[in-house]
């Protein structure tokens, strides 16, 4: 019988696709044992699981450290393995703009959406209106976009603007965007359509219906999804008018349950996780939901929304939409992977996402919110394992 100290794995950095995967350490032949001296791997992600023939024998912690303090003895034709669960190849990030003290601050993960990680970037007042999150590679640099009274503003990391274009209309405050470009409702008859990468304009004339012109107090929102631009005046609007882009033809839908009172806090565009988008929005008296794929509007009394100027909604996760408001410096949290979706609000002093302690006001009376689900870089991993090989004669 033979024995060797061996290196069976050192490996640092190494990729993991997002799907779930495993990754064999080391395995034994019909002659061959082992003992396993030192097993070390971090970076996994959570719920990474040492396996050895299917047994569970290690999970690793919320921190991606999977670590054995003990030998580990594998038998003949044994493997030992990491079992990565299937992750979502989206994630979070978005920047919030507050005319109050808490001023710019910056979210980089919202994984568990109730514990953020969250960072002043600024603590000075700023006004924006709305805005939207550009990153379109897993290895690209996120900006940040945001409007005010006609100009839009590229916002980096830092908060710093690195490039703006003015609309020359002073009246537009809300934007949406395809990824390719920024949509802006300009007038009743002309849709601002402007590349991102470029600045270049190629404005759209609408026909048909008068689109609607998000207000600047009480304002509602612009949205795009699928072909299509859809635009709301303010909170108590009962229409939202629906710019087809390829033809540039308006049609207005008109819904009580569009109504969700004189002031709203945001609204944006999600997607729950069976793929079914959703507009939603949280307005002074309910919040309403609609379903693009039935048309069905569906509205929720409460609420308590009463952010004067701005919007201050975006997807968190999949089919959940954060929504930041004046009142009591709140956030909404509207879930819609269930049949009915549920509506949790946390206020001051109990808002995971203000800073600004001791200060119920902090968020100010205008708030943008420039977020969403961006592609995230492959996972990697870093793992050591060595030990004794046992080879029978």
């Amino acid at each position: 019988m033979a024995e060797q100290v061996k290196v069976f794995k050192n490996v640092v950095d190494q990729v993991v696709p997002v799907t779930a995967t495993e990754v064999v350490l080391h395995t034994t032949s019909s002659t061959q044992r082992a003992v396993l001296k030192d097993l070390d791997c971090i970076n996994l992600g959570a719920k990474v699981t040492l396996d050895l023939d299917g047994r569970t024998l290690n999970t690793g912690t919320t921190a991606g450290k999977l670590e054995r303090t003990k030998s580990l003895i594998m038998g003949p034709s044994s493997i030992l393995k990491l079992k990565f669960p299937a992750k979502d190849p989206v994630g979070f990030t978005g920047m919030f703009f507050f005319n109050g003290s808490e001023g710019i601050n910056l979210v980089s993960d919202a994984t568990v959406i109730t514990a953020p990680s969250i960072t002043s970037v600024s603590g000075s007042i700023i006004l924006r209106t709305g805005g939207f999150v550009y990153k379109p590679l897993a290895t690209d640099t996120p900006f940040y976009f945001a409007i005010a009274s006609g100009v839009i503003y590229k916002h980096d990391e830092t908060g710093t603007v690195v490039s703006s274009s003015n609309l020359g209309i002073t009246g537009v405050h809300q934007m949406g965007t395809d990824g390719t470009y920024i949509y802006t409702v300009k007038s009743s008859t002309l849709l601002g359509r402007k590349n991102i990468a470029t600045y270049v304009d190629t404005d759209i004339t609408m026909t048909g219906d008068a689109m609607a012109l998000p207000g600047h107090n009480q304002g509602c929102w612009t949205i795009y999804h699928d072909g299509k631009v859809y635009s709301k005046t303010t909170g108590g609007s009962t229409t939202v008018t629906i710019c087809t882009i390829a033809t540039g033809v308006v049609t207005g839908k008109y819904n009580v349950d569009f109504n969700v009172g004189s002031y709203d806090d945001g609204g944006c565009l999600v997607v729950n996780r069976a793929g079914v988008p959703f507009i939603v929005a949280q307005g002074t008296s309910s919040m309403m939901y609609w379903n693009l794929n039935t048309d069905i509007v569906t509205k929720i009394a409460g609420g308590g929304g009463s952010t004067e100027y701005g919007n201050g909604g975006c997807e968190v996760e999949a089919g959940v939409a954060l929504i930041f408001g004046e009142l009591s410096d709140r956030v909404t949290i509207i879930d819609t992977n269930s049949s009915v979706p549920s509506v949790i609000v946390y206020q001051y002093p109990n808002n995971p996402y203000q800073l600004v302690e001791g200060s119920n006001g902090s968020f100010g009376n205008s708030i943008a919110a420039a977020g969403g689900l961006v592609p995230i870089p492959q996972r990697t991993f870093s793992a050591y394992v060595a030990g004794i090989d046992i080879t029978e004669d």
